[in-house]
């Protein structure tokens, strides 16, 4: 079995330059929440230099809360910034895929006119997201490609979404974030928060670039892989 090791990058972390050599493909910020156009053609030069598959890495409009919290806003003003987003990525580096970020990633895991959107606005790129989200659901409709994500360093629900930050324990310490890479690696399944054993199939396996001791917690999962 081969497993695609993944993060999310151009956020302006400290780890960056260390977790470049580490990875295979890179969720690229591109406006929304974090990134510029610098950060844009920096993060496309470290991909090329290190053979990293890039991909847009949109969000709500909103820089201020890091696009980590949900907003309401018409579906129309949405996906025209996506588009600007994704557009303003695509016009630095050929694009492989589009992953949604924080909140609009978890909103539109259970949201189906939010993951219409979205798709809307990547067009026909493969989309990342998880295996029983809507983002999936619509995209597989459309005969888009999905690519199956997981995280090694965050907690699970039980319904497949992702612990939110705000829960103590939702951020997977070094140990707990490579025994949940093997275990994904090894029978696609994780822990969830309240102890359930829960199907997660995954073709990446995503990363944190921004959470403390990320560049340690990649080389651990990398060793227990």
């Amino acid at each position: 079995m081969t497993i695609e090791i993944s993060a999310d990058m151009g956020e302006g972390a400290a780890a960056e330059p260390e977790i470049w050599p580490l990875i295979d493909a890179a969720n690229v910020a591109c406006g929304g929440h974090a990134g510029d156009a610098q950060s844009m053609r920096e993060a496309s030069r470290r991909a090329r230099e290190h053979g990293v598959a890039i991909g847009a890495h949109p969000s709500y409009p909103d820089r201020a809360n890091f696009g980590r919290t949900s907003m309401k806003m018409d579906p129309a003003a949405l996906r025209e910034t996506l588009i600007e987003q994704i557009s303003a990525l695509a016009a630095i580096t050929p694009l492989r895929h589009v992953k949604a970020h924080g909140a609009l990633y978890n909103d539109a895991h259970r949201d189906r006119a939010l993951a219409e959107v979205l798709l809307d606005a990547s067009g026909n790129l493969p989309i990342v997201c998880s295996d029983t989200s809507q983002m999936a659901a619509v995209a597989r409709e459309r005969g888009v490609r999905v690519l199956r994500e997981a995280f090694a360093d965050r907690r699970y629900e039980p319904d497949g979404s992702l612990t939110p930050r705000t829960i103590p324990g939702s951020l997977l310490s070094i140990e707990e974030a490579a025994a949940q890479a093997r275990l994904l690696a090894a029978e696609g399944v994780v822990i969830a928060r309240d102890g359930t054993r829960i199907a997660i199939p995954c073709d990446t396996l995503c990363i944190h670039a921004d959470m403390p001791g990320s560049a340690e917690r990649l080389r651990a999962i990398r060793a227990a892989l």
